[in-house]
């Protein structure tokens, strides 16, 4: 009994990351904008794989832990881009696998500012693992638990624009616009759906000198049904292999959900490492230890010109 009121607070703050914000949310979001918006793909010349890994809540049993790897380039001179995604996302006994190939095109609109609209189709698979069920009282299985696995695959479609040029950004984007039924049993009525989920995310680069940049960067994410949120954050570069930053994410309640630092560093031209730690500020903080974060990002030559190389500090 001593574990329930920790048990009814984890509830609390679980019920709107399963059934609110259905998506996995990233402190490095600036590393995947592809996961977010089908129009960056193709944004940079160079052929470019991101991999994120995300440890929610560390101490927290059964916390949320997420894994991303994408993949984009350029396939035209004119601009047309591919990309493709794959996600895993487990929460207590849910497993969620998410596979989505995305195609954009880019329409140069003046000074090196390009104007991109794209479009993405995904299939996503839902497990949940009944059978592993901890019950807390004791006495046998709950019949009201299904005593199995059960698993559902469902499709969906996404579109967005991205507005991009040499020292800024702004994204639009509904990564899903079908609102699927999503519940595993076989009951009539329909429980849960796939929650439509708008993004608008931007960034600028100040460039103070040959050593020194800012780039302030913003993540908007909008649901029905759930609070508004949005992630704030602020990384310097020094030169042109280290960098650092801080971020911000409004929680739920009105209030701030974390702090985070970030702390990066190219380790040669094609390679970058990132590594973030959230530290929780809402009522949940108590029972767990924050969250961590790695990122990696390899990239080769572009179409066009096979010896250019994403520099690290570059927004797209």
């Amino acid at each position: 009994m001593k574990k329930l009121p920790l048990l009814c607070c984890a509830l609390f703050f679980l019920t709107p990351f399963l059934w609110g914000q259905q998506d996995a949310q990233y402190t490095q979001f600036m590393y995947n904008k592809l996961g977010l918006n089908p129009a960056y793909a193709g944004a940079v010349e160079s052929a470019t794989f991101h991999a994120i890994v995300r440890q929610q809540w560390l101490g927290f049993e059964d916390a949320p832990s997420s894994q991303l790897a994408t993949f984009n380039t350029n396939i035209t001179a004119a601009g047309t881009g591919v990309g493709a995604r794959f996600s895993r996302v487990t929460v207590g006994l849910e497993q969620q696998y998410n596979v989505e190939g995305s195609y954009a095109y880019r329409f140069a609109i003046g000074r090196g500012t390009r104007l991109g609209i794209g479009v993405s189709a995904s299939a996503r698979y839902f497990n949940i693992e009944y059978q592993n069920a901890d019950p807390i009282q004791g006495g046998g299985a709950d019949q009201a638990i299904p005593g199995a696995t059960e698993s559902k695959v469902v499709p969906n479609f996404g579109a967005g624009i991205f507005l991009d040029g040499p020292n800024f950004y702004f994204g639009l984007s509904l990564p899903r616009m079908l609102e699927n039924n999503i519940d595993l049993g076989e009951e009539e009525t329909i429980i849960s759906r796939e929650a439509r989920h708008y993004y608008f995310m931007g960034g600028m680069k100040f460039k103070l000198n040959d050593k020194f940049a800012l780039e302030p960067q913003l993540l908007t994410k909008i649901v029905a049904g759930a609070p508004f949120d949005a992630d704030i954050n602020v990384t310097a570069y020094l030169g042109e292999s280290l960098f650092s930053g801080l971020s911000y994410r409004l929680g739920g309640n009105g209030g701030g959900e974390s702090a985070s630092a970030l702390f990066g560093v190219s380790l040669s031209e094609h390679l970058t490492l990132g590594l973030t730690y959230d530290l929780g500020l809402s009522d949940l903080r108590t029972a767990q230890s924050g969250s961590i974060e790695c990122m990696l990002r390899y990239s080769v030559g572009g179409r066009s010109d096979a010896g250019r190389i994403v520099d690290p500090r570059d927004l797209r």
